[in-house]
């Protein structure tokens, strides 16, 4: 055959390839695996709280890039469990693992199982979230449709179940009003939730508080060209308005506080009340103190 000689020695090469993988030194590894109830039988349900393991097992090292984690599971048989709690050491056997893994340890090694009556019961939804608005913005309404879900579960759980959460809703940096289809939560006890998803429609206002703003400084207005005046007194300010305004620096750029001394002609000490300009969006609530020490003087003196 032509080039019998090639073929042989590429599958050689191929093979040698292969060992040197599978032969070499071994890497070990974790994985929190879940837990998979097989087999109950009839109206009966049977529920763990320890919904996933740490799994510790060992591959070649050359095939660890290849490896596949969601292939290791757990698989309990529960068909020989009757009503009641049981504690269920786990064994090799129903440790799934990949070809060419090899099983090391599992932490916890046993797992609570709770065998009970299927039940169906219908309860409230409550909608969770991840995240902070845009700047300046807060939720104003949040509305869930439907209401209320049926979930199946085992009696016993679902008798502490008063209400069950949604996955979480992400507000992050959102200001306009948004609806979101989303799952329920998993919840101990909870085989199904009819329907399975929900639609959280939620709305969004702007976030209006109350700041005070120290060591705001009061300017002098209208005072007439051949005079200065000195103005050493500091004030306090309480500003209502969006959140994400109330800074010193943003309050110091849109509004003035400030005292008319049109008219004043001649130098002297002066007591004048403060005043403030007027600026969308913001609301002077209060000025501590009312009044301002000046001292005025003619220019050049």
């Amino acid at each position: 055959m032509k080039n019998l000689h090639l073929k042989i020695l590429s599958v050689v090469i191929a093979v040698s390839l292969w060992f040197g993988l599978v032969s070499g030194e071994y890497q070990e590894f974790s994985v929190y695996a879940p837990v998979k109830l097989r087999n109950m039988q009839g109206e009966l349900v049977a529920v763990t709280a320890d919904t996933h393991v740490n799994v510790f097992a060992k591959t070649p090292r050359g095939l660890m890039r290849a490896l596949d984690y969601n292939a290791v599971t757990i698989e309990v048989d529960v068909s020989s469990l009757g009503l009641g709690d049981t504690y269920h050491r786990l064994t090799t056997d129903e440790i799934k693992l990949p070809s060419g893994v090899e099983f090391v340890r599992v932490e916890p090694e046993g797992i609570n199982i709770t065998v009970d009556k299927l039940v169906k019961k219908p309860i409230k939804v409550v909608p969770t979230f991840i995240g902070e608005p845009h700047p300046g913005f807060k939720v104003g309404s949040v509305t869930v449709y439907p209401e209320y879900v049926e979930i199946q579960g085992a009696t016993n759980k679902l008798a502490a179940i008063n209400a069950i959460e949604t996955k979480p809703v992400n507000l992050s940096s959102k200001k306009e009003g948004l609806t979101y289809s989303i799952g329920i939560k998993e919840t101990d006890g909870v085989l199904t939730s009819t329907p399975e998803q929900v639609e959280v429609y939620v709305s969004f206002i702007e976030n209006i508080v109350e700041e005070t703003i120290d060591d705001v400084p009061v300017i002098a207005a209208n005072l007439s060209d051949n005079l200065t005046a000195v103005i050493n007194d500091k004030i306090s300010v309480r500003v209502k308005g969006r959140k994400d305004f109330l800074t010193s620096e943003s309050i110091g750029k849109k509004i003035k506080f400030y005292v008319d001394l049109e008219s004043i002609d001649k130098p002297g000490a002066y007591t004048f009340r403060i005043r403030s300009s007027k600026a969308e969006g913001y609301q002077v609530l209060k000025i501590n103190p009312g009044k301002v020490r000046i001292r005025v003087e003619r220019k050049g003196e």
